[in-house]
């Protein structure tokens, strides 16, 4: 039987995010995922949008994630060649 070091359930843009980081790190990973294709099901629907938390609860950890991975967020898109705005932080 074929072992791996890692197994990520769901090909959405957590579970491919998530995969990636795990692969950067050298590890063996496999993304499951139940729908005929990669974000199909709740990444298909989502908005496009980096959120600046600013409709959260101060303090709140949606508030506080949404501006931890903006940055990242920004970076990540520039490197791919998107053509996000710039981030008025």
């Amino acid at each position: 039987m074929d072992e791996v070091e890692c197994v990520v359930v769901g090909a959405g843009v957590v579970g491919l995010a998530t995969a990636r980081a795990l692969a950067l790190a050298g590890l063996e990973v496999r993304v499951l995922e139940r729908a005929y294709t990669i974000g199909f099901e709740t990444s298909s629907r989502n908005s496009e949008v980096i959120h600046a938390g600013l409709y959260y609860p101060a303090g709140s950890l949606k508030a506080l994630l949404c501006r931890r991975a903006k940055a990242p967020l920004l970076l990540l898109s520039r490197a791919r060649g998107s053509s996000c705005p710039k981030s008025a932080s």
